[in-house]
């Protein structure tokens, strides 16, 4: 069952008033159910493969790279050679920025599981 990124008025709100173009496009469009990833890593290599490529190129490389590794997990990554994730369809470089986020979870570089512990700023830092 799909998870969907919760917010409420108050979060709306405060954009709103932030920004007053987003504030009338918000008013426009009303809620929008954005599907999330609850897994941190799957959702930053989902993140990585889609920069800059339309939705549906990203699900394309996205099946590729799952076919190729199974679950996105870091050790399935670390297991399989950079040039064969670049092969998915990507750019070298977003191969090597995915080969990375594994290594750095499995050399306990950045530790997903206690990012919701820290600030934003301390997130972001991480």
């Amino acid at each position: 069952m799909a998870k969907y990124f919760r917010y409420t008025e108050k979060e709306t709100e405060y954009l709103k008033k932030r920004d007053k173009k987003l504030g009338r496009e918000i008013d426009l469009i009303g809620e929008v159910k954005r599907e999330m990833e609850p897994d941190l890593f799957t959702a930053l290599i989902s993140s990585i493969i889609s920069q800059q490529i339309s939705t549906k190129a990203a699900d394309t490389i996205t099946d590729r790279l799952t076919n190729l590794v199974g679950k996105l997990t870091p050790q399935n990554i670390n297991n399989v050679e950079l040039k064969s994730i670049q092969k998915c369809g990507m750019s070298f470089r977003k191969a090597g920025y995915i080969k990375h986020a594994a290594d750095a979870v499995l050399n306990k570089t950045v530790d997903f599981d206690n990012l919701h512990n820290l600030t934003d700023d301390e997130a972001a830092k991480e």
